[in-house]
């Protein structure tokens, strides 16, 4: 899942002692989402984003995540030629862009590291470290973003967890017509109303008071934007 998502040409681990004196290019429009299909999605998210965005579930590596189809075919169908968003909400993994945060799983090890996509080095722009090594306030910013980042991946992960486990979600293969081509998905999960049906009272009343619940129902129907591709 946290491996870097495709906008990433060349992401790299930020270390100190090789990137102390790289420059970061700023980004002044999102043309690197031209070629997006996909983005994941953290907790505080999932309600914004499954207002413009179908939104499923997939696999990586024994967790499951939410993510944000953006487009299909190479296409990122919410993007207009000047390179801007077409809708109002813009996911954090896309605004926090170049950097990123990847989750390394090592044995009985899981931590979340920050990345850089190389591509942004540049001889103008913002130094990610001081000539002494210190962390410049530009990064420590960036920094901040993304612990919260990380920390809401990781809410992400065990919300999914927990309703894959009580049966609240159901593997499916599926194919959705857009005037962009045909959407094919395989292996990703839904929200199962079967499933949910059949939680006990009490249970349920655990997911609503938590959020889970309406962030259950809010992707089950965000399925119904893949029509909106057919306006945008």
């Amino acid at each position: 899942m946290f491996s870097p998502y495709s906008a990433f040409k060349k992401p790299v681990i930020v270390e100190k002692e090789l990137h102390k004196r790289i420059k970061i290019k700023p980004i002044s429009d999102f043309e690197f989402m031209r070629t997006v299909e996909t983005v994941p999605l953290g907790f505080s998210e999932l309600l914004s984003a499954s207002m413009y965005y179908p939104v499923l579930f997939g696999v990586w590596k024994g967790n499951i995540f939410p993510f944000a189809v953006m487009g299909i075919n190479g296409k990122n169908v919410y993007l207009n030629e000047e390179g801007l968003f077409k809708v109002d909400y813009i996911p954090k993994s896309v605004m926090v862009y170049p950097f990123g945060v990847i989750k390394q799983i090592e044995e009985d090890k899981e931590e979340f590291l920050v990345i850089v996509d190389e591509v942004c080095f540049d001889k103008e722009g913002n130094f990610i470290f001081e000539e002494n090594g210190s962390e410049t306030p530009y990064f420590l910013s960036i920094k901040e973003e993304l612990t919260q980042l990380a920390l809401d991946y990781q809410k992400a992960l065990d919300f999914a967890k927990e309703l894959f486990e009580i049966k609240a979600l159901k593997l499916i293969n599926f194919t959705v017509e857009t005037k962009y081509g045909n959407a094919e998905f395989k292996n990703v999960l839904i929200g199962d109303l079967e499933g949910i049906k059949k939680i006990q009272p009490e249970k349920l009343y655990f997911l609503n008071a938590v959020g889970y619940l309406p962030c259950l129902y809010s992707i089950y129907f965000s399925v119904r934007n893949f029509k909106f591709w057919n306006l945008i």
